[in-house]
């Protein structure tokens, strides 16, 4: 039952954070308005995210499983690919991001390689 619980506040958080997410890529204003957010604050904001990225990924590796560390991986390569994507559409410097979408990729892979 605890189990199931738990479950079912996984995926409330899950879609949460996907409104979010679209509300953020639709209407920026009001997607930062509404989640309490302000863009001179983002150095800050990114600062906590790498530290709680961190954490993940110490507790994945840690923890040493396949699957969990498959999902933080896809997680971070997402992260980098989609900064690469983000960086190289202002022409600004990319590379740097898409080798960390890359190298997360392949962690993944081995990852995914590992639970067979």
């Amino acid at each position: 039952m605890l189990h199931d619980l738990v479950q079912i506040f996984g995926w409330l958080v899950a879609i949460c954070l996907g409104v979010v997410t679209l509300l953020l890529a639709f209407n920026r204003q009001t997607g930062l308005r509404l989640i309490q957010h302000r863009a001179e604050m983002l150095p800050q904001a990114m600062l906590v995210r790498y530290g709680a990225l961190t954490l993940l990924a110490v507790i994945g590796s840690w923890i040493g499983t396949p699957v969990f560390l498959f999902a933080v991986l896809i997680a971070f390569s997402a992260i980098g690919f989609g900064d690469a994507f983000i960086y190289r559409r202002a022409d600004l410097p990319f590379r740097l991001h898409l080798i960390v979408g890359g190298v997360a990729l392949f962690g993944a892979l081995l990852a995914l390689i590992a639970k067979s």
